[in-house]
Formats: structure tokens, sequence, C-alpha cells
């Protein structure tokens, strides 16, 4: 029985071994880009997940506690990297703010866990973890498992709602995308076998879940060498349904770009406090829908974004060159309609209250 365990499990070590040279392949490009260091951390993420469920098949952790370390930040990793790459690719003029890291806070909690458990004395780590096979549900461990389970469930679950939206208005690459529904399928019942077959010790379960993850892994190295230009095409078709899809597609982009410089840089329009996305538009001879279509595909930005940020510009001027004008006569100036809305997105783009930002400019000339 034993033995049977041990060569059950073969083919997910085998498969944990094949992520890791794909994600290998994809930081060995001779200019690898944003896309192939996610693409390769994901591979990253799944051979530790696969090498997880290896050591955990064959009660590994118990014995040596080092085998199942990061089992859990990886599963917490892997679905905002799937997120992030999927992004990427229909989006390639994105840029991520650091706020996205919100995405791997489950990550870091779990880092940290892991990490701080590995640094404990080994034979309280072998005890505890041989009390966590024993009796899984009542295991205070059982709160990274439920935490990466639910985690990497919603976000395949987003993503197959993403593939599904493609499948209906992609019909160039249709065959390909229902692959990647099958394997969005797949992962999802994948979790949801690891989880059960773990918790309550159905040992036949959770080998399935991890042949299953091995059987997708060897399904994703064959599939992207049978078709190594889909990912390219797919975004190439994306593109052009949203370009048929732009309100844009009969307007001279050019033409408004020049316009709105001269609004900006000669007029300075965002003076006005009344200035709306409207009434902008209609200087421009747009609908507010193409306006903001402009800013947020040309400019990537909002229209309030837009606009203050040149009062910004305007008032860090003004500040330093007319000292003996109050704050409050220059706010309204460049157009803002309050004080502290001057200020909260003064602070916002400099990191300074305009008043800090007036004294530190001066402090110089002063001395």
């Amino acid at each position: 029985m034993v033995w049977s365990i041990q060569a059950i499990t073969l083919p997910i070590f085998f498969a944990s071994g094949l992520a890791l040279l794909l994600a290998l392949e994809q930081v060995v490009r001779k200019k690898p880009n944003t896309a192939n260091l996610l693409f390769s951390s994901i591979f990253v993420c799944c051979a530790i997940i696969l090498w997880g469920a290896g050591a955990v098949a064959n009660s590994l952790p118990p014995k040596m506690p080092l085998t199942i370390y990061l089992f859990f930040t990886a599963i917490c990793c892997v679905g905002p990297l799937y997120y992030f790459y999927f992004t990427l690719l229909l989006h390639p003029e994105k840029r991520f703010s650091p706020r996205s890291l919100i995405h791997f806070i489950p990550a870091i909690g779990a880092f940290c866990a892991e990490t701080g458990f590995q640094l404990l004395p080994l034979e309280f780590k072998t005890a505890w973890l041989s009390e966590m096979f024993i009796q899984p549900p009542k295991h205070a461990l059982m709160i990274l498992v439920v935490i990466g389970a639910v985690h990497a469930a919603a976000y395949i679950s987003y993503l197959l709602k993403m593939d599904l939206g493609l499948v209906w208005n992609v019909k160039e690459v249709k065959n390909e995308l229902r692959g990647m529904l099958v394997i969005d399928v797949l992962a999802i019942l994948c979790v949801v076998a690891l989880y059960i077959g773990f918790t309550f010790k159905i040992l036949w379960l959770f080998h399935y879940g991890g042949l299953l993850l091995t059987v997708l892994t060897v399904s994703v190295f064959l599939g992207y060498n049978r078709y190594p230009g889909f990912l390219q095409l797919l975004q190439e078709e994306f593109e052009k349904k949203r370009y048929e899809k732009s309100s844009l597609t009969h307007v001279d982009v050019s033409a408004i770009n020049e316009s709105l410089h001269k609004l900006i840089a000669e007029e300075k329009v965002y003076t006005d406090c009344e200035l709306n996305l409207a009434g902008l538009a209609d200087m421009l001879a747009l609908t507010p829908h193409q306006l903001s279509e402009f800013l947020n595909e040309r400019v990537q930005t909002d229209f309030r974004s837009f606009i203050n940020s040149f009062r910004v510009e305007e008032a860090k001027k003004l500040l330093v060159q007319e000292p003996d004008k109050n704050v409050l006569t220059i706010c309204y100036d460049v157009g803002f309609g309050s004080k502290s809305t001057f200020n909260n997105v003064f602070k916002k783009e400099t990191g300074q209250t305009p008043t800090q930002y007036r004294e530190s400019a001066l402090s110089p000339q002063t001395a």
C-alpha cells in the first residue's frame, strides 16, 4: 500500500519539475518582458504547489517540515499573478499602481506565517504537523488551508467569467479559448478536490486533485507549444474588437490632442472652477463619452485627475513666483473650488500641503 501511494504521486513530482522548467524558459529569453516574468512566476507557484501536494500525499511534512514550505504562499499568489497576466495580455498599455499589491495581502500573510513556523524548533514543527495529519479539521493550520482554497477559487472563477466573455466575442480563436475554459474549470475542481481530500482525509480524492493539477500543467505545456502564437493572436483580436466599438473610430485623434494642448497650455481652461467633462468636450467638438474615452485610452487618466494635475502644476509656480499672495487666493486662481480640495489634491500630487511646499521651496532663497 505504501508503494502504491508513492507510485501514484510520481507524476505529481514530475509535473512540479516540468512547471519549474517552464518558469525558467520564460526568464532565459533574450529580452523577457513583464508578461514573461508574470508567466514565469505563475509556473514557479505551480511547481511549489505540486511539490507540496506530492509531499502531503506521502505524509512527508511531519517528518520533514521544510517540504511544505511556501505551499500556502504559492496558493495565495497564483490567482493574483494569473489575473495580472491576463489583464496585461488584453491591455498591454495598462500600468499597475502600488494599490494593486492589495491582491497579495493573503500571500504576504501566508509567507510571514510559513516563514515564522519554519524558524521554530524542529521537535515542535514535527509534533504540530503530525497532529494536523491526524485531525485536519480541528487544526489551527486549517485557517491557511481555507484562506488559500477560497482565494484561489475566487480568482479562477473570475477568470473563468472573463474567458466566457471572450468566447462569445472573439470568434477567430474560439477553439483555443474553449481549451482555456476547460483549464479554468479543471483548476477549480482541482482546488476543491485538494481541499476536501486533505480536510476530511479522503486520500484518493487528494491524489485525484494532485494528478488533475499534473494534467493541467502538462496540458499548458503542450498547448503552449502547439499554439505558440495564440496569446498574441488573442491580444490582436481583442484590440480589433475594441477598436470597432470605439467612439473615436472616425475622429482625428492627433487633432484632438493638438486642440486639447492649446486649451490647456495657452488658454488655461483648467483655471475655471466650473469646468466639467461636458464643457471641455464641447470646446473640442466632441461628446463627453468621446473625450472620456480619449483620456482613458490615450492619456491613461480620467477627466478629474487630468485637470487637477495642471491646476497643481500652476499652483506650484504661483506659490514660488508670488510669495506675497496667500494660499487661498492661489487656490481659486488655479481653478479649485475649495481650500480643502486644493490641500488634498496638492498633497496627493506632491506629498506636501501648499504651505509646506512654499516654505520648502523658498527656504534656500531666504537663506
